[in-house]
């Protein structure tokens, strides 16, 4: 559910005065030029509306929804009337945030100074814009300027959490975007938990996706639950690159500029595409999408490799033999890897770790594994745990 109002002040806010900020003005009226005919704002239009001209503008990319919800507080603080301020404004509920969480909202703080931010294909929700128009600078440089310092304070990304998080991949109005999740971090030993084979490729693995400026692509394949999920997610603990995140249903964006758009803004990154056959097969057998091929091919040892350090890490239940040629090429392939079964004696092994009693007499996937009843609990049904991307949530 989401609640809007959109309104204009009916005179300019008054100056500033010295000891602080200026006092609102009440607001009235609609202006039909500000709002396209599903009523989305635009802040250029109100200002051309409002003042009479376009507005100068100042853009910060915020890194995360907290910090934006930050800065509204902050709003908040500053400007003890700012209800009064407010032109136009979004609240969005939802079960994440029962007691709302502002989405957007354009408040006009000083004469000629208006803060914006909103969920637009050319602004994300974590864009925060200080339009302003010179002709008023005596009444609100004093605001801008803080404005904008407190801004650029919030800008660094949070580093501490940033390998505990994935970036995931969004489409909306026909643009995509990249927004951060937290991840549970699993709790595995690969000597425990992984055929001795993976040992060697996990090596090298972590060394080059630990390599600023790196790129190449990274092939693991399998059949479902022998633990290629988890693996990854154990991956992301060991870096602290960003990793991007493709749902399988966007993967067909990655052939549409708009996903080349946004590798500007997360060079030195880590790709993750889970489940991508459709990505990966041969484009000679017309299944496949050329386009995302070609982007893959030139993002991991093409003309895009050099300019956004890209490493591509992909996951698939597919015959590697159906998988294009092109991506298994030397120099381009970091490491390719196929999951199997966990064999025989570290599978008895690992079922005696988690309390099983039951015994392990053939080769098991970590799914088959996790999945057989353990010792049940006191007043309560077997447990069961998860794994994957899922697991610890």
């Amino acid at each position: 559910m989401a609640s809007a109002a959109a309104h204009l002040p009916a005179s300019p806010l008054p100056a500033p005065g010295p000891a602080g900020p200026p006092s609102a003005a009440p607001h009235s009226g609609v202006a039909a030029s500000s709002l396209e005919a599903v009523y989305y704002f635009h802040p250029h239009a109100w200002f051309l509306t409002r003042y009479g001209r376009l507005p100068l503008r100042r853009i910060y990319e915020l890194p995360s929804d907290k910090v934006l919800h930050a800065f509204r507080q902050t709003l908040l603080d500053w400007y003890s009337d700012l209800p009064a301020r407010t032109v136009a404004a979004t609240e969005f509920y939802d079960h994440l945030h029962p007691d709302g969480l502002a989405h957007w909202g354009a408040y006009e703080v000083a004469p000629g100074l208006l803060v914006f931010f909103g969920t637009r294909a050319d602004y994300g929700p974590d864009d925060v814009q200080l339009l302003y128009d010179p002709a008023h600078a005596d009444a609100h440089t004093t605001e801008l300027e803080r404005l904008s310092a407190h801004l650029t304070t919030l800008l660094q990304p949070e580093k501490a959490a940033e390998h505990h998080q994935i970036w995931v991949m969004q489409a909306s109005e026909g643009d995509v975007r990249f927004r951060p999740l937290d991840i549970t971090l699993p709790k595995l030993t690969l000597e425990t938990h992984y055929n001795d084979d993976l040992g060697p490729i996990h090596e090298r693995l972590v060394a080059r996706l630990c390599q600023p400026r790196d790129k190449g692509i990274v092939i693991l394949h399998g059949p479902p639950g022998t633990g290629k999920t988890s693996y990854i997610r154990h991956l992301c603990g060991l870096t602290t690159k960003r990793k991007l995140f493709i749902p399988p249903n966007l993967a067909p964006q990655l052939a549409d500029p708009g996903f080349i758009n946004q590798l500007y803004h997360n060079t030195d990154s880590i790709l993750l595409i889970e489940d991508a056959e459709q990505l990966l097969l041969r484009r000679d057998d017309g299944r496949g999408l050329p386009g995302a091929v070609s982007n893959l091919l030139n993002l991991s040892d093409g003309l895009l490799s050099d300019c956004f350090h890209i490493q591509i890490i992909c996951t698939f239940n597919t015959d590697l033999a159906r998988i294009d040629p092109a991506l298994l090429r030397k120099g381009r392939l970091i490491a390719a890897y196929e999951f199997g079964p966990l064999a025989q004696a570290k599978a008895a092994a690992l079922a005696a770790s988690l309390g099983q009693s039951e015994a392990v007499t053939t080769d098991l996937t970590l799914a088959e594994l996790y999945a057989r009843e353990e010792p049940e609990p006191a007043g309560g049904p077997p447990a069961k745990r998860a794994i994957g991307f899922g697991a610890g949530r």
